[in-house]
């Protein structure tokens, strides 16, 4: 087990979450904008507190088991950074609920259907136990007839264990549940399906879960030796080599871009992603992987340049 560094700690804990709530706070921003020529930070608040709060909640777990297992004069050194981490995160939540407050109760609902498998991504369920607690809802006779508990494995499930799931849930959570959430806070004003030159609110869905999904399976890639030898179900590891993947990776990549001809910030940005599938590897510095996930913010945040700048003209 590798040595736990306080620049680890606060990589880890701090400074990813913010820059994968960074990429969704544009993306936020970008449908709120092309819905309703404005940018409603109910939404994007949400969308942003809940990347830091699941992304932020699972490492910091992951340090207080690998922290915890080291001596006590560690643990004591690292007690002042797990109680700027809670601060950190318990400040995250109140925003979220503030948002959440501000919304309707089918935004509220929408985020806590994208959330919730992120939130229990590590966590082991026992699926008889949740059974059991449903068939109480269930009467009796029918319960009976259709042998509800009897039918359920009393193995724990964990989600992360799922085959190929971790980056398409990445993916759907960050693509579509964006837009959802942004489009049921946007309902409430009247005006939620206006488009903006030259943008289209289902391009921009489509673009973004392929993107998010690309981003978790390319980052798989990074890791194939280690997930193939510890037998951990990822898409590269699925599909059997690094090659195969990027030549996925690839295609979907070029699906986009037939989809989005007319946009040429899409175009750009799924020509930049299809170079990165390419140029990264197994042997490139994780810090480099970063530009995967920003594939997407550096051409938004170019289009915004632009608007910008044709207004102050």
């Amino acid at each position: 087990m590798a040595t736990p560094t306080v620049s680890r700690f606060v990589d880890t804990v701090f400074i990813r979450p913010i820059v994968v709530a960074i990429s969704s706070l544009l993306i936020a921003s970008l449908m709120s904008y092309v819905m309703a020529e404005r940018l409603d930070w109910r939404p994007i608040t949400v969308c942003v507190t809940c990347d830091i709060l699941t992304v932020g909640i699972d490492h910091f777990k992951d340090q207080e088991i690998i922290i915890g297992a080291c001596s006590a004069a560690v643990v004591k050194r690292f007690a002042p950074l797990f109680y700027l981490a809670r601060m950190f995160l318990i400040l995250n939540a109140l925003l979220l609920v503030i948002a959440l407050s501000q919304g309707s109760p089918k935004m509220t609902i929408i985020t806590v259907v994208f959330t919730t498998p992120a939130f229990l991504w590590a966590t082991p369920l026992n699926l008889r136990q949740i059974g059991a607690a449903f068939q109480r809802f269930i009467p009796a006779k029918h319960g009976q007839e259709v042998g509800y508990s009897s039918s359920i494995s009393g193995a724990p499930f964990v989600i992360k264990r799922v085959p190929g799931m971790k980056s398409i849930f990445n993916g759907i959570i960050r693509g579509c549940g964006i837009f959802f959430v942004v489009h049921s806070a946007l309902q409430e004003s009247g005006k939620s399906n206006s488009n903006v030159h030259p943008w289209k609110i289902i391009e921009i869905v489509i673009w973004s879960t392929i993107s998010r999904t690309g981003h978790g399976i390319l980052s798989d890639v990074r890791d194939f030796c280690e997930d193939e030898k510890a037998g951990v179900p990822t898409i590269p590891v699925l599909l059997g080599s690094p090659l195969k993947t990027r030549i996925v990776l690839t295609a979907s990549q070029a699906v986009v871009i037939m989809a989005c001809l007319g946009n040429p910030y899409i175009l750009g940005s799924s020509c930049f992603m299809i170079a990165l599938v390419w140029f990264l590897g197994q042997d490139s510095p994780k810090a480099y992987f970063i530009l995967s996930i920003h594939s997407q913010s550096i051409f938004i945040v170019m289009y915004a340049a632009s608007v910008m700048h044709s207004r102050s003209l």
